[in-house]
């Protein structure tokens, strides 16, 4: 009899498991995600079991995500973890899990006049008639205009907006995605225009590029080697040193890495500066490129798309169009 009811329990065990992983098998995966700091997945939210340890700078499968917890699967596990230990989230459902804290773009306006644009801790520059910039939102009073990790509002006489378009109703040559950031002397450490100079750089040789259904982006494939001898010069950069060759281009990177966010497209490879990021952006809203690094997108649309990438003094255009 003892045997017989210890069967029992095990088969009721096993049923119970197989059960969860079927349930966990079932979930699509919203995101991949990385651990800032060592901690582990629980069985249940709070008061689970400790199931795994999970050291720093590993990545995660997320198939549930919350803004205090998520269920995620590290090395064949499935449990729950504090969601303020994950970062560098990438979605593996580009178009319906967007990443936590992005900011999605309406539009993009083209100023009227000069306009003095200073938010958060940026200094600011003065636009010039015909400048071009994403916003986030548009209404009868102005625009929404992101300036660093701030906001400005910009009055709709000073600037004429154009909508995006949706990118399932778009017509070749509509604008169906884009991102703007901004740059000035501040950043320099003395090397502004040798900065600028490598922004230049990094938009040219992406500049009108245009990329067919499946087909895979790589900023290091047309921009890289970041040396002297193709053309970069000596910059401020996130570096031990503060310096180095191509120093800046990686702004240009972080605009087309959130241009590419507002749309269905499949990130395959990214990588922040550090983890408190970069001032011209939110935190973990950044894309670092160098010798080990690279930004890689795959279009996932059904039609070619073409890059468009402007530096305006001071200001950094990325825009999306269909082809």
């Amino acid at each position: 009899m003892k045997k017989f009811l210890m069967s029992i329990l095990c088969l009721m065990c096993l049923c119970i498991f197989a059960g969860a992983e079927e349930e966990a098998e079932e979930k699509k995966v919203q995101f991949l995600a990385t651990s800032h700091r060592e901690f582990s997945l629980f069985s249940a939210v709070e008061d689970g079991r400790r199931l795994i340890k999970v050291p720093p700078e590993k990545d995660l499968r997320i198939l549930e995500y919350g803004e205090e917890w998520c269920l995620a699967e590290y090395d064949g596990v499935t449990g729950y973890c504090t969601t303020k230990h994950l970062y560098r989230f990438r979605s593996q459902q580009p178009g319906v899990c967007f990443v936590p804290g992005q900011r999605m773009m309406a539009g993009f306006i083209s100023f009227n006049d000069e306009v003095f644009i200073r938010g958060d801790t940026f200094k600011g520059i003065t636009t010039r008639p015909g400048q071009l910039a994403c916003v986030a939102e548009a209404t009868d009073d102005g625009y929404v205009l992101p300036v660093w990790r701030g906001d400005v509002r910009i009055s709709t006489s000073q600037a004429t907006y154009y909508p995006f378009v949706d990118w399932q109703e778009a017509e070749p040559g509509d604008v169906i995605g884009g991102f703007t950031t901004f740059y000035g002397d501040q950043q320099g450490k003395g090397k502004a225009l040798q900065r600028e100079h490598n922004i230049v750089t990094g938009c040219e040789r992406i500049h009108d590029t245009v990329w067919q259904p499946g087909e895979v982006f790589s900023f290091n494939a047309l921009c890289a080697p970041y040396k002297k001898s193709n053309g970069y010069q000596y910059a401020p950069n996130i570096s031990a040193d503060g310096f180095g060759y191509g120093g800046g281009v990686c702004q240009v990177t972080t605009t087309l890495y959130n241009a590419v966010l507002t749309l269905p497209l499949q990130i395959l490879d990214l990588a922040e500066h550090r983890y408190i990021g970069v001032v011209y952006v939110p935190q973990f809203f950044d894309a670092a490129v160098g010798s080990y690094t690279d930004f890689v997108f795959q279009n996932t649309l059904p039609y070619p798309i073409r890059i468009l990438a402007v530096p305006q003094n001071g200001i950094l255009m990325v825009l999306i169009l269909r082809d």
